[in-house]
């Protein structure tokens, strides 16, 4: 177990690389920005440069998914459902959103968007939807309710890859082509950190504090809400990707190049409570805070991973599921705790696999 108390920075300069999930049909990043570019990291703290971690090329499925699949439109990948059953879904090539209904898996409304969004969180129980679109540098709050367009931010870095709002109302945006991170407040820029994470990439939402995992291996980034500051930092895992806020406490950071779910305290120190073993490339996270079950796709072979956190110190791994191709994201639908996974084709084809709570392993 280790511990890592808050740090300062010293001067260096940081590459800017493709986006984790990268690849065939990643969004381009602007070269515009009202972000500058990282200048530095932590003392003592040597920079990786190498590759991000990527989700497992999946390979058609061998065993057919469990509960029904539904088409969607292209490439789905950012997946969220609000407590009134409604769910939203980053789509590209057309770039948008789709809103659609978490039982039946139909579509309820198409939200065109000037860029792709590539993770989805909420900003509240109900929404609004947190859109970050890569491709031009946007944030966007959505309506679950009507689709509309609540707030738009500009500027936000370079390729904004995930948001989430802290407990203070601020909405902590990953710069992943600059680095560090991006504040944002009634859909503007209030400020920005272009120290840290070289490339940032899943964000967790932990009471005030966001916790940044960044995909070229170089650890946990820590930010405090209110006072816009970085506050901690640590080396965590093998090459993250994506993260999720359990409690006011607690985060679950996919350590895809490492084949393992890593269970992280955060008070802003960051502390290890417990690693799961997910081999297979983790990558797409979801929770059922009313449940205690965290859900994990394992994206090269298809396969979501349940597991019973009822004590985080001593995870339970329940079961596995066979999934539909590429799942690389995952949702819980808070009133059932039934879940909805992302699946793309390489023939262009997309869908949602609607599993609901009958067909999960039971606790």
């Amino acid at each position: 177990m280790r511990t890592c108390l808050a740090i300062s920075f010293a001067s260096v300069l940081a590459a800017a690389l493709v986006g984790c999930s990268g690849g065939a049909g990643a969004p381009s990043a602007s070269p515009s920005s009202s972000v500058p570019p990282p200048s530095s990291t932590a003392p003592g703290f040597t920079p990786t440069h190498a590759p991000a971690a990527e989700p497992g090329r999946a390979a058609p499925p061998s065993v057919t998914p469990v509960g029904t699949v539904v088409p969607i439109g292209n490439a789905p990948e950012g997946i969220v459902i609000g407590t009134s059953g409604v769910g939203a879904v980053a789509v590209r090539g057309p770039d948008g959103v789709e809103l659609f209904d978490a039982t039946t898996g139909a579509v309820r409304q198409t939200i065109p968007t000037t860029g792709a969004a590539r993770h989805l969180q909420m900003a509240g129980p109900d929404g609004p939807v947190i859109v970050p679109l890569e491709q031009t540098n946007e944030l966007l709050e959505v309506s679950l309710a009507d689709g509309k367009v609540l707030s738009t931010a500009t500027g936000v870095g370079r390729q904004p890859h995930d948001a989430v709002r802290t407990s203070s109302g601020t909405v902590v945006a990953t710069n992943e082509l600059g680095g560090g991170v991006v504040f944002v407040r009634d859909g503007g820029v209030v400020g920005s950190l272009p120290a840290g994470p070289f490339q940032p990439g899943g964000v967790a939402a932990v009471g005030n504090y966001a916790a940044v995992a960044d995909v070229q291996g170089n650890g946990v980034w820590v930010y405090d809400g209110t006072t816009r500051q970085q506050v901690a930092q640590a080396p965590v895992g093998v090459k993250l990707t994506h993260a999720i806020g359990l409690t006011d406490q607690l985060a679950a950071f996919a350590d895809t190049d490492g084949g393992a779910v890593l269970i992280e305290r955060i008070d802003p120190q960051v502390t290890q409570v417990a690693k799961i073993d997910a081999p297979g490339n983790p990558y797409g996270l979801a929770y059922d805070a009313t449940r205690k079950r965290l859900f994990i796709t394992l994206t090269a072979s298809n396969v979501m991973r349940v597991v019973d956190l009822s004590d985080p110190t001593k995870p339970r791994t329940l079961g596995d599921l066979p999934t539909v191709q590429q799942s690389n994201s995952v949702a819980v639908d808070p009133r059932s705790g039934g879940v909805v996974v992302t699946g793309s084709n390489p023939d262009g084809s997309s869908s949602l696999q609607i599993i609901t709570p009958e067909l999960l392993p039971a606790v």
